[in-house]
């Protein structure tokens, strides 16, 4: 159904999100309006939380004022980001996402990198968009390189910018100016299914297919432009095999056996659960995340150097700095040990019963399982501390909303298979 929209449509849809995008990061570079918003008071956090004091490492919590920029950033833009994907699927993130639709900058001005095509022919040399070798170190490695810019920006974000709106706010420059100079030097979606670290999270969640994704249409691409004449054109440069703006599915079962495919599965799992727990070990109690206290850290970066760890009341002298990609990475390594163990058991299950389950059928079945787990974990925290602050009936409506639509996917997307 989202497959069928006009491009036009999306078209005006996707320039009031970027607008709404760059409005927020220009509001953490000025906004002296929405501090006076944030004032702490007994009305402004949930009762539980407001009639204690709010304990970081055995110490009370002074809190501050502080923007809304980073309030949207990690409650409402993330969460709502991971929601999309698992209900809506990739056909509608794809066609929405203001980065994607940044990147596109160059080609929109026609100004795009060009690589020789063949050899010299009757004194010509042709010329065609320069796309990414699939033999080349970054065709073969680049689920790795996106998955350790996700790795680095989650890092980043608890050590640098979850409350820091500068440091927040050149992070997103960056990675927007990056994604424009990456769509001059490629043609196509190289950005999305290349570099953009949110691609990894896109495949897990999207993949095989959203919850209220369309049925493939092998015939057409989600790359389009629209023509003078108001009709749609395609505009696949062929800058991927198996590209997810064409079949998702069948890209995921293409993808399936590759080693990439168990590492970003089973390491995004553990990382979500090191990125949440770090908040628990850090200041000693989950009272610290849920009430957002984290987000009113106008000190952020003086906390770099100080004891990350505080477990049993005591504070473990290592700098935050080192503490945090080792909880993170620990996370990651043991997730994807844990993953690749219950495929070896499941696979030695399948043989003693003499199930006629295929090596890809199990990992997809551990895939669906893991993606489900994860989904619920996340939104446990995801955007939780603005949720504590909505009547109780209302919290009840969005877990269950949550857990519905999760089990919904889980349903259509366990039993899938590749012939199907």
């Amino acid at each position: 159904m989202l497959f069928r929209i006009p491009e036009r449509w999306m078209h005006w849809v996707r320039c009031l999100l970027t607008f709404a995008w760059l409005v927020i990061i220009a509001s953490l570079l000025y906004d002296p309006w929405t501090p006076a918003l944030t004032k702490l008071n007994q009305t402004s956090i949930p009762q539980q939380l407001a009639n204690s004091c709010i304990h970081v490492q055995g110490k009370c919590f002074s809190g501050q004022s502080y923007s809304l920029g980073t309030t949207l950033m990690w409650g409402v833009i993330v969460p709502a980001s991971i929601f999309i994907l698992l209900v809506f699927g990739h056909e509608l993130w794809r066609r929405i996402c203001p980065l994607s639709f940044l990147s596109q900058i160059p080609r929109a001005l026609g100004w795009q990198r060009q690589s020789q095509w063949q050899k010299k022919k009757a004194g010509k040399l042709p010329y065609k968009l320069a796309k990414v070798s699939p033999k080349s170190w970054l065709g073969k490695n680049y689920p790795y390189l996106q998955f350790g810019w996700l790795f680095i920006g989650l890092c980043g974000r608890i050590l640098l910018f979850d409350a820091d709106r500068l440091v927040l706010a050149l992070w997103l420059l960056l990675t927007i100016a990056l994604a424009i100079i990456v769509g001059y030097l490629y043609g196509g979606k190289t950005w999305c299914n290349y570099f953009c670290p949110m691609a990894p999270v896109e495949k897990i969640y999207s993949q095989p297919s959203g919850l209220f994704s369309s049925k493939a249409d092998m015939s057409k691409s989600m790359c389009r432009i629209v023509l003078p004449d108001g009709k749609e054109q395609i505009a696949c440069v062929a800058c991927q095999n198996s590209c997810i703006d064409i079949d998702a599915e069948r890209g995921y079962w293409e993808s399936l056996k590759k080693p990439a495919e168990s590492f970003v599965r089973y390491g995004y799992s553990g990382l979500v659960i090191g990125f949440f727990v770090d908040y628990y070990l850090y200041a000693g109690n989950w009272e610290y995340y849920f009430s957002g206290a984290w987000v009113r850290q106008s000190h952020q970066m003086g906390t770099l150097l100080s004891p990350g760890l505080y477990l049993f009341r005591h504070q473990i002298n290592l700098p935050k700095i080192i503490t945090v990609p080792i909880i993170l990475g620990g996370f990651t390594a043991i997730a994807y040990i844990l993953g690749r163990f219950a495929e070896k058991q499941a696979k030695a299950y399948c043989r003693r019963r003499n199930l006629t389950l295929s090596s890809d059928i199990i990992r997809h079945r551990i895939f669906t399982i893991s993606t489900f787990g994860i989904f619920n974990f996340f939104f446990i925290f995801a955007g939780r501390p603005l949720i504590l602050l909505a009547p109780l009936w209302i919290q009840y409506i969005y877990n269950l909303l949550l857990v519905l639509l999760s089990t919904l996917w889980f349903s259509k997307t366990l039993p899938r298979r590749p012939h199907l």
